[in-house]
């Protein structure tokens, strides 16, 4: 059966890759809005043997400070990301991602703006697969629908000890989590002529990290979704729109002394996001594109914002 061409495929990556670290609450370089695989739902990983990636992502969010009634904690993040998509079979994708974060924490209260901390350095790196159960082809109506099944993990390698003097500086502000985070999901995708719809919903497990000083920290377990459209415009142009949301568990803290905060303040809650995008090919199998997310609706627990992301990239198809 014949197979839609890439530049047909190229849209389903939007509805993936949109909102892939966005979030709310201050964990919101750990868990982001949306379908957590990415790139196995990137077009590249069903059409190619192998496609490169490489982007960049700015994001902000504020909460309140632990501790300080009336003072907030902003959160701004860069990342540079190297993002890998192998596909060794017809149905399945193997995907790797290998962030750089900096991450600075500036405390905003009575009047004064003080840098809280500064780090930069190797993130937390994403392995996963996706594997297609079911595809079908319909030549004549230009019609071609999949469902797929992914599995994978945050892995614990950036740091997650940094210290100001002798304290630990934040659990949000550390370049790692200090914990696993598998997670499991859902896709389904559905192409009529130029128009690409995805949907996918995903549940992501955090496991507890621990410290020097003796104290544990486990970010909230959280169900991530998906619902996207896209168009594509010309053989050179795709246009993507969607929604993405993440519903969040609070954190769970645990002190030197053993005593637990199964609710940390300020974390968990809800998030739903607008996924606008937009793809250029500008040779080749050589695409550079644009995403933003555009937070429309928060409900999340105690004093937090999450503020609107942009993130620039180029993606190569290898074959």
């Amino acid at each position: 059966m014949p197979r839609p061409s890439p530049h047909q495929l190229l849209a389903g990556l939007g509805a993936a890759l949109l909102l892939a670290r966005s979030a709310p609450a201050r964990a919101c370089s750990v868990c982001g809005c949306g379908d957590p695989l990415l790139l196995s739902s990137d077009p590249a990983a069903i059409a190619g043997p192998l496609r490169l990636q490489l982007d960049a992502e700015y994001l902000r969010v504020d909460a309140g400070t632990d501790g300080a009634p009336g003072s907030t904690d902003e959160l701004v993040q860069w990342s540079t990301r190297l993002n890998l998509a192998w596909r060794p079979l017809e149905a399945l994708s193997l995907t790797a991602t290998l962030p750089w974060v900096h991450k600075t924490i500036r405390t905003v209260g009575g009047g004064a703006a003080v840098t809280s901390s500064e780090l930069a350095g190797p993130g937390d790196v994403e392995v996963a697969a996706r594997w297609s159960a079911w595809r079908a082809v319909e030549v004549g109506a230009r019609r071609v629908q999949e469902v797929a099944f992914s599995a994978g993990s945050a892995l614990p390698t950036g740091r997650k000890d940094a210290r100001d003097g002798g304290a630990l500086i934040d659990p949000h502000g550390q370049l790692g989590t200090g914990g696993w985070g598998p997670f499991a999901g859902v896709h389904y995708r559905l192409e009529q002529g130029d128009f690409t719809a995805f949907a996918s919903l995903s549940y992501r497990v955090r496991t507890e990290a621990r410290y020097f000083d003796g104290t544990r920290y486990r970010f909230g377990d959280a169900a991530l979704w998906s619902l996207h459209g896209q168009w594509q415009a010309s053989r050179r142009w795709v246009l993507d729109l969607g929604l993405d949301g993440r519903r969040a568990a609070a954190d769970r803290a645990t002190d030197e002394a053993g005593l637990v905060d199964p609710r940390v303040a300020s974390t968990g809650g809800t998030v739903l996001a607008a996924a606008p995008a937009v793809y250029l090919g500008v040779g080749g199998e050589l695409w550079l594109f644009a995403r933003g997310q555009l937070p429309v609706l928060q409900a999340l627990r105690g004093q937090q914002r999450v503020w609107p992301s942009a993130s620039l990239g180029l993606q190569l198809t290898v074959r």
